[in-house]
């Protein structure tokens, strides 16, 4: 039964790739780390869960930082190899309510659920390996949102990096 799931945070191209709108510094020295992570994961029989930013056009986030992950934009796809994007057993999104914003996988602002601890809960997964960026927002919040819902929660600083160095 798989019980250990790895969720990638946000590791998408606007801010993995130092020419994306919401850099986050050296973000993309992590793909090989968080690819191999994947793999292992995968051979295991274990659960991968990538979240994603998915904004529409106007939403309120663009007053605080740039324009970022944009729906069905290049900077919105997620910064990995396709082959290990086929990996992948479920994708969270966030942030598509135009007036909150979504730090956390688990909630937006508004405390309206993502869909994650549904999942999470139909799979009987109980801990959570987290990585991805930014380490000191969107993976700090949904690592506090997972030990706040009962779930044993680590996060790898091996593949995740921070938006403040």
């Amino acid at each position: 039964m798989k019980k250990t799931a790895l969720l990638i945070i946000d590791y998408q191209y606007d801010f993995v790739n130092p020419k994306g709108s919401l850099y986050v510094l050296h973000a993309e020295k992590l793909k090989p780390y968080i690819q191999a992570l994947m793999l292992k994961f995968h051979q295991e029989n274990q659960l991968i869960i990538a979240s994603m930013d998915d904004h529409p056009n106007d939403h309120a986030s663009f007053q605080i930082w740039p324009k970022h992950c944009v729906q069905n934009s290049m900077g919105a796809k997620l910064y990995l190899d396709p082959t290990y994007l086929q990996l992948i057993n479920k994708i969270i999104y966030k942030g598509q309510h135009t007036k909150y914003e979504s730090y956390s996988a688990f909630f937006d602002e508004a405390g309206t659920s993502n869909g994650l601890d549904e999942y999470l809960k139909s799979k009987k997964i109980t801990k959570l390996i987290l990585v991805g960026v930014a380490l000191d927002i969107c993976v700090l919040q949904t690592y506090n949102h997972a030990i706040e819902l009962g779930y044993l929660a680590e996060i790898d600083l091996k593949g995740s990096a921070a938006l403040k160095g």
